[in-house]
């Protein structure tokens, strides 16, 4: 299963290789059902990292009087 220390970035390359692996159909019924349950555990991974990144984006405005002020990214 997914390496919980894994970098985003190393999750998505595992990703493609698990999808290849299963486009090909080079694999057994029950190598596809591990795959696939390692990519969804992996896209849960990077969906929670993507999600909690969002919510540390700050958006920067500077009002007409050159005030600058920070909210929420939505």
């Amino acid at each position: 299963m997914a390496n919980k220390a894994m970098s985003f970035e190393s999750a998505i390359e595992r990703l493609e290789e698990i999808v290849r692996k299963l486009e090909s159909g080079d694999a057994s019924l029950d190598e596809s059902i591990k795959l696939y349950s390692e990519g969804v555990e992996l896209v849960g991974k990077c969906n929670k990292k993507l999600d909690d990144t969002e919510l540390k984006i700050k958006l920067l405005t500077i009002d007409p009087d050159g005030e600058a002020s920070e909210s929420d990214f939505n």
